[in-house]
């Protein structure tokens, strides 16, 4: 039983490198802040603030973007009682709950649109 409530099995953690899902020039960085829970994990839908690490020259944004969390590789229970999962960990840039990038990479949960409105016209 205390291994199904670990801190270990609950998503990502400060530190954890993820991808850009759009546009805006980041390729990866470093999750700074996050966390509502106790442990200080966060999971898809969660803000985060970032660190860039990588991105492309032409990028002129800021250095601690935030932003919204958009897929992990630990999976997530739904309320119908399925599951999904994603193959990397990835994050939309956000600026005053709208994206920042005008595409994004790849696809996106049902459960962002409840924590970013602007997002709900790239979900299907």
């Amino acid at each position: 039983m205390a291994f199904l409530l670990s801190p270990l099995r609950l998503g990502l953690w400060k530190q954890s490198i993820v991808r850009c899902a759009d546009n805006t020039g980041i390729i990866k960085a470093c999750i700074i802040g996050l966390g509502k829970n106790k442990w200080g994990t966060g999971k898809i839908g969660d803000r985060i603030r970032v660190s860039v690490r990588d991105k492309h020259e032409w990028y002129k944004g800021e250095q601690l973007p935030k932003g919204i969390i958009a897929r992990t590789r630990k999976e997530r229970n739904r309320k119908d009682g399925s599951y999904i999962k994603f193959s990397e960990n990835s994050f939309v840039t956000i600026a005053k709950n709208k994206a920042k990038g005008t595409k994004i990479k790849g696809p996106l949960c049902y459960e962002i649109q409840n924590n970013c409105k602007s997002l709900a016209r790239w979900i299907f």
